[in-house]
């Protein structure tokens, strides 16, 4: 049952008693009046399973416990996704998600360059009051990421701002797929930014075609030579912002990435990749760890 804010307490009552949570709307008026006339109820969606009396229906909605809607937002996925997600639960609409989102303002006095708040939006399991606005969403989750990682800003080892510490972390996130590999990940891209390198990084290319509204769910050739400066095939370091939103370990990789001498490295197909400190060595792990076992895959399906 929902209790609309600003109702008054003789409305709600008479809602209760056409719910069919109390028997009459008389005897919790009389007692709103004699025992808790200080006191008013609270605004919420509340659920009533079993019978209980009508003081006990009333105390309910004077301490305010409402039903809370879980929503849980994993690490790797971008704002659009976040607000799709949130307005399948009912809580705003996909424009205004996206509307909300493209907005930087709020996290800028931690990250004067951030143009929206992708990469600001903490991943976690979030509790909400059924109606509550998307605003007020987007701000606990900024809130979020500042009581995760706000503490550990002063300790970025790489020289890098925080606003390139969370892109660095988001193409992590988004590459790296077991938590021990994060800071070997976050390394071999930390060098190749020093080396003036392209970073080579699909996920970045797979953000551009989604910014372009040209993403099909596949990277075609083709898409390499998008001319955005997300594409990290045609652009030198890092993209000018997040492309999707990290978790705390990969946040962490990024601030203090892994000290090596990797600049290449390729999936094993077990989760793990092989890393490499030379173009020579990246062909022959390319060679085993891609050509050979697709040909084998092939091979067995005969």
């Amino acid at each position: 049952m929902e209790v609309r804010k600003g109702l008054r307490t003789a409305a709600v009552v008479r809602h209760l008693q056409a719910e069919g949570v109390v028997r009459d709307q008389y005897i919790p008026l009389i007692y709103m009046k004699l025992v808790r006339y200080k006191d008013s109820v609270k605004a919420g969606v509340y659920e009533f399973s079993k019978p209980i009396s009508a003081a006990e229906v009333l105390e309910k909605l004077i301490r305010g416990d409402v039903v809370l809607k879980s929503v849980t937002i994993r690490e790797g996925i971008d704002r659009f996704a976040i607000g799709r997600i949130f307005a399948a639960e009912g809580f705003g609409r996909e424009d205004e998600w996206s509307s909300l989102t493209a907005d930087g303002e709020s996290v800028r006095d931690i990250a004067p360059e951030a143009k929206s708040l992708e990469g600001y939006l903490f991943p976690d399991t979030y509790k909400f009051n059924p109606g509550t606005p998307p605003k007020t969403i987007v701000q606990a989750m900024t809130d979020n990421f500042r009581k995760h990682f706000g503490a550990e800003m002063n300790y970025i080892t790489t020289g890098l701002t925080l606003h390139q510490t969370v892109t660095l972390a988001s193409i992590v996130e988004t590459e790296a797929k077991l938590p021990q590999e994060r800071p070997l990940v976050a390394s071999v891209y930390f060098n190749r930014i020093n080396r003036r390198m392209l970073l080579g990084a699909d996920p970045t290319v797979i953000y551009a075609l989604k910014l372009a509204k040209r993403w099909d769910g596949n990277i075609h050739k083709a898409d390499l030579q998008i001319d955005s400066p997300y594409n990290t095939y045609r652009f030198p370091g890092l993209p000018p912002g997040p492309i999707a939103n990290a978790g705390m370990a990969s946040l962490l990789a990024a601030a203090a990435p892994s000290k090596s001498q990797f600049l290449y490295f390729v999936a094993r197909h077990d989760g793990s990749h092989a890393f490499s400190s030379t173009i020579d060595e990246h062909n022959r792990n390319v060679q085993k760890y891609q050509v050979e076992w697709y040909r084998k895959q092939a091979a067995a399906q005969r």
